[in-house]
């Protein structure tokens, strides 16, 4: 099994805009990755606030993923990206919590420093509760508010399924939509 993040452009980083996930970091501009026409193809609202919004592509061409999701203000033509996230689809939750291991494993050696908090649940965007998410959240700046760095594994169950795909995988994100997703995007 591969590693899931690259540790060659995680070893210099100071903050999380020093990462990348397939060549993405935070602060980036999605525009110089993707047209206006392709983000706005497969965009959708997480939450029932609108004040974020968040793409994907899959594509094959990726180095170590499957899929590549980022979030943006709603409002802002440049794209910056707020949120990056790097998946491997998988297909059953024994496969998701396998990798989701390996990937936390690998994040807690790297970030031993770093303050870490573990949690599971039900995935807010299915009503039904049997979807599930396993989490390690990693809080790798002092100055953040927030933990930064996170390692997922989201299994999809039921007709959702049909809507999202299930994966695990690597997460970054700001402060600022930390805030948002913890205090208004599913109120």
């Amino acid at each position: 099994m591969i590693l899931i993040f690259s540790l060659q452009s995680w070893t210099r980083a100071d903050d999380i805009k020093d990462f990348d996930i397939e060549g993405m970091s935070i602060g980036d501009s999605a525009l110089e990755f993707f047209s206006e026409n392709q983000i706005k193809k497969t965009q959708y609202k997480m939450g029932n606030d609108d004040k974020y919004l968040t793409t994907y592509f899959f594509d094959s061409s990726y180095k170590t993923y499957d899929v590549v999701e980022f979030s943006y203000l709603k409002n802002d033509k440049k794209y910056i990206i707020q949120s990056l996230s790097g998946g491997i689809t998988v297909n059953s939750l024994k496969d998701c919590k396998k990798k989701n291991d390996y990937i936390t494993n690998g994040l807690k050696e790297f970030f031993s420093e770093s303050q870490s908090i573990s949690d599971e649940g039900s995935t807010p965007v299915d009503k039904t509760g049997k979807s599930k998410y396993f989490r390690t959240s990693f809080q790798i700046s002092t100055k953040s508010k927030f933990f930064e760095v996170e390692a997922s594994c989201i299994f999809y169950v039921g007709e959702i399924a049909n809507t999202y795909t299930s994966s695990a995988g690597v997460t970054i994100k700001t402060d600022e939509i930390n805030y948002w997703l913890n205090n208004e995007a599913y109120d």
